[in-house]
C-alpha cells in the first residue's frame, strides 16, 4: 500500500496549461484583478482627453498661433537655436516611434510594452495644458511653433486666468517622451548589465541612481534650453526652492526632482514587466482574468492610465502647489508673456 498523498487536481499542471503558458504551481494566478481599475481609468483618460483636444481643435479662434507682442526682441541667434531645438525633437519622436513601435511590430507581429508607454505619454501630453489653469506659471516663447493652448478645455480652470500663450507642439511634447520612456530604456539597460556583473545588486540602488542620473540630466539640459534658447521660463516659483530667484532665468530646484521622479517611475514599469515570469508590467497584472477578447484592449488602456497618473500626479500636482504658493516673480520678457 503506497504512502504517497496524492496532489490535488488544482495543483496538476495539466499539458494544456503547459502549452498554452499557463498557470504552474510555481508561478500561481494573480488573483487581484488590478488591470480592471487601470483599464476603466484609462477609457476615462482617453474621453478626457479626445473632448479636451477636440474642442480645442473645432474652437477656431484659439486653436491658431498665438501672436508675438510686446516691445522687446528675440535675437536672431536665439531663434535659429530655437528651431535647431525643434529640428531634433522632431528627430528623436520619428527615431523612437521607429524604434520601439514600428520595428518592434513589424519583427514581432504585436506592439510592446514600451510602444504602449509611448503612445500613453503622447496621449499624457494633455496633461502640459494644466501648467497654466489657474495662474501663468510655465512661461512659453511666443516664437516656437505653436497653435496656442487647449488649456480652456480642461476640467476645473479658472476662467478668470484664460489667456492664449505659446505652447510649444514641436519640442514641448517630445519632453515627455525623452524625460520618461527614453530614460527608462537606457536605465533598464544599464540596470541588467549591473545585475549581470553583480547578481545582488538591488533595486534600491539601482533607483538611487536613475534618480541621480536624471536629476543631472534634467537640470543641465533644461538649463540650456532656458538660458541660451530661452525656449521657456518658470514664471513663478517659491523663493526658498529655486536658484538665480527672481531673475528671468529663474530656476526651481524642484523641477529636477520631480523629473528625476518620472524617470525613476517608469524605469520601474518597465524592471516589473521584466522580473514578471510572463512580461506584464504591474498595471497589466491580472489580465488573464478577463475574456481573451477584451485582454489587448485592456493592456493598453492599463498602460495608458498608468502613463497619465503618472504625469499628472508625480509632476503636475506638485508643480502647480509650489507655483501657486510662489513669491519669486521672473523678470520675463514681452515675447515670453500671454496674450490677454
Amino acid at each position: 500500500m503506497s504512502s504517497t498523498v496524492p496532489l490535488p487536481p488544482s495543483a496538476v499542471p495539466t499539458a494544456e496549461a503547459t502549452r498554452a503558458g499557463g498557470p504552474r504551481p510555481e508561478e500561481p494566478q494573480d488573483r487581484t484583478g488590478v488591470i480592471a481599475i487601470w483599464a476603466v481609468i484609462g477609457i476615462g483618460v482617453l474621453l478626457l482627453v479626445t473632448q479636451g483636444w477636440g474642442r480645442w481643435i473645432l474652437s477656431g479662434e484659439e486653436f491658431r498661433a498665438v501672436d508675438v507682442t510686446g516691445p522687446d526682441v528675440y535675437a536672431d541667434w536665439r531663434q535659429v537655436a530655437l528651431r535647431i531645438v525643434e529640428a531634433l525633437s522632431v528627430v528623436e519622436m520619428s527615431l523612437l516611434v521607429y524604434l520601439v513601435i514600428v520595428r518592434p511590430r513589424l519583427r514581432l507581429g504585436h506592439f510592446t510594452l514600451d510602444a504602449k508607454i509611448t503612445i500613453g505619454l503622447l496621449i499624457g501630453s494633455f496633461t502640459d495644458g494644466i501648467l497654466n489653469t489657474q495662474e501663468y506659471l510655465f512661461a512659453w516663447n511666443q516664437h516656437s511653433i505653436n497653435l496656442g493652448s487647449w488649456a480652456s478645455f480642461i476640467p476645473l480652470n479658472d476662467p478668470e486666468h484664460q489667456s492664449r500663450y505659446a505652447e510649444a507642439l514641436i519640442w514641448g511634447i517630445p519632453q515627455y517622451t525623452y524625460y520618461c520612456i527614453t530614460v527608462a530604456m537606457i536605465a533598464c539597460a544599464w540596470i541588467g548589465r549591473m545585475r549581470e556583473r553583480d547578481p545582488s545588486f538591488s533595486n534600491v540602488r539601482a533607483y538611487a541612481t536613475v534618480f541621480a542620473a536624471a536629476f543631472a540630466f534634467d537640470f543641465v539640459l533644461e538649463n540650456v534650453l532656458i538660458r541660451v534658447v530661452e525656449a521657456y521660463h518658470y514664471a513663478k516659483t517659491p523663493s526658498e526652492l529655486t536658484l538665480w530667484a527672481g531673475s528671468q532665468y529663474q530656476f526651481p530646484l524642484y523641477e529636477s526632482v520631480l523629473v528625476a521622479s518620472l524617470g525613476v517611475a517608469f524605469t520601474a514599469l518597465k524592471l516589473s514587466a521584466i522580473d514578471h515570469p510572463k512580461g506584464l508590467s504591474f498595471p497589466e497584472r491580472g489580465v488573464e482574468r478577463l475574456p481573451e477578447r477584451i485582454r489587448t484592449p485592456a493592456r493598453w488602456l492599463a498602460v495608458i492610465a498608468f502613463c497619465f497618473c503618472c504625469l499628472f500626479f508625480i509632476y503636475h500636482v506638485p508643480f502647480q502647489l509650489f507655483g501657486l504658493i510662489g513669491d519669486s516673480m521672473a523678470d520675463l520678457p514681452s515675447y515670453m508673456t500671454p496674450n490677454d
